[in-house]
């Protein structure tokens, strides 16, 4: 087959549905899946019909087959499956009772089980059709019909039987056999999206290790000092420029309080605080908080009286919470205003070994044009440092990103260190990438502001794993409980039909 045949195909199987749910999508393909099986199906059926006949049987299964293709055409124009689906069943039911009362699915003799096995059929492609709810109308509505046979049979009321005694009993037999393996073919499908719903779930998992484990990572090896507490003060993450600040390396630290060192008094470090009673830090630096937040955060400017000799550090804290919104610990960064910033070396770059060495950094001097660019730049975004100095760094960032990136050098160049900020720039091939920057003011010798530095940590490949996390999250646990649901309700009614097959 073509590759035009397979896009011509597949673009029928779903009704030309491209921006759906995943879940919709596959109950699409189903309908339209099972309404090209029935179209084909049921003129041959009504052959059959035609050859013993059985003239009306023979109209029946042709307006059936017609109704299949009023019923695909509709799906492709409402893209509604419940709907759509919902009729299908009431078609496929509405054939299958006029065929099982003029064939002999109840006869003079009794009930005869061999026909009604497609009752089965019928409350298994309910189910996987229109869902648990809907199969349970239509499986209600069977054993209403089934009752109702009953009590014409009791009451002696006569059964028309279309086919000849000599055909009718391998009629019945056939149709048994037949029934079994579109029950088993059901049983497949539902053991199929199950293991896939339980695929899902494990990318889902391996996407949020994955994730965990980037972020860790970054979290690492950025140059900022931070660490991070849980929610009884022990400290869980602390990163290399942790131990440059402090000189206790994670091994030492992991699992006790935060040192002294990073505390800000003899209460603890911001982050304690935070955990224990947010509204004191106003109340005890008010004067010395720079920013808060809504959600908790806070940055202040103070001295830690037990790091060296006493230095003054910009500090950012913030709780970390879960999706309930209940805190299970708080992220701390320190940031020194007294350390003295390196000297340019001798082969005249601007910007400090390691920034050079692993992360894209360039310079902005006052006039908003770029002075310096690194190797890591020319690396993630592919420009080279000819092509952007002198040019200003706003025609490689994304539109949306410009106000904020502006202001942030407005700000730098006024002697604040901004950390924290989240942008996305395009590299020479047109793709975004994403970082979180800091950017820190530049003095020359008489203390005045020339430049600031803009250091990146590119978050590309973690904001693409989240983005495919949330494409797997539409499928929902909820979706994934409704799917055992019916999975079990398969598998009783499996159990029930044999038991009766047995008895």
């Amino acid at each position: 087959m073509s590759q035009e045949s397979l896009s011509a195909f597949e673009n029928f199987l779903t009704s030309g549905a491209r921006l759906v749910e995943p879940g919709i999508l596959r109950r699409i393909k189903v309908l339209n899946a099972f309404g090209l099986a029935f179209v084909i199906f049921a003129p041959f059926l009504g052959l059959f019909y035609f050859y013993v006949g059985a003239f009306p049987l023979f109209y029946l299964c042709i307006l059936a087959g017609l109704s299949g293709i009023f019923l695909i055409l509709l799906l492709r124009i409402t893209k509604n499956p419940a709907l759509v689906g919902n009729l299908a069943v009431l078609v496929l039911w509405g054939t299958l009772a006029a065929i099982r009362w003029q064939t002999g699915g109840v006869g003079a003799g009794g009930l005869m089980l061999l026909s009604w096995v497609w009752n089965a059929v019928l409350i298994l492609l309910a189910i996987f059709m229109t869902g648990y709810l809907w199969g349970t109308i239509w499986a209600c509505l069977v054993f209403l019909e089934t009752a109702f046979a009953v009590f014409l049979f009791r009451t002696g009321y006569h059964f028309a039987n279309l086919l000849p005694a000599k055909v009718s009993p391998v009629y019945s037999l056939g149709a048994y056999l037949l029934g079994l393996l579109v029950v088993l073919l059901f049983a497949f499908l539902f053991e199929k999206e199950s293991s896939e719903a339980l695929a899902r779930e494990e990318e889902k998992a391996r996407v949020l290790r994955d994730s965990t484990k980037y972020i860790e990572d970054i979290l690492l090896r950025s140059p900022v000092p931070t660490f991070v507490i849980d929610r009884q003060h022990r400290v869980v993450q602390w990163n290399r420029a942790c131990q440059e600040l402090t000189g206790i390396p994670p091994e030492t630290i992991l699992g006790k309080e935060v040192c002294e060192e990073l505390a800000i008094n003899d209460g603890g470090s911001l982050a304690d605080k935070i955990l224990e009673d947010p509204e004191c830090v106003n109340t005890q630096y008010g004067d010395s908080v720079l920013a808060q937040t809504d959600s908790g955060a806070f940055s202040l400017e103070t001295t830690l009286p037990y790091l060296g000799e006493g230095e003054k550090a910009i500090m950012s804290a913030a709780p970390i919470v879960d999706q309930d919104g209940v805190v299970k610990g708080a992220i701390q960064t320190i940031q020194s205003t007294e350390r003295p910033v390196r000297k340019r070396t001798s082969s005249g770059s601007g910007l400090e070994e390691n920034i050079e060495a692993s992360y894209p950094a360039y310079k902005i001097d006052r006039t908003g044009k770029i002075k310096e660019w690194n190797r890591a730049c020319e690396r993630i975004f592919g420009y080279s440092a000819s092509q952007m100095v002198g040019n200003n760094p706003l025609s490689v960032l994304s539109k949306p990103y410009r106000p904020n990136f502006r202001e942030t050098i407005v700000r730098s160049l006024q002697g604040e260190t901004v950390d924290g900020k989240e942008w996305k720039y395009y590299n020479t091939q047109g793709e975004p990438v994403y970082v979180l920057a800091k950017v820190m003011p530049e003095y020359d010798a008489s203390g005045e502001i020339v430049s600031c530095t803009v250091v990146h940590t590119d978050i590309t490949d973690l904001k693409l794993r989240l983005k495919r996390l949330e494409r797997f999250a539409v499928d929902s646990k909820e979706k994934y409980k409704k799917l055992a649901d019916e999975y079990q309700l398969l598998k009783r009614n499996i159990a029930t039909f044999i038991r009766k097959k047995e008895e």
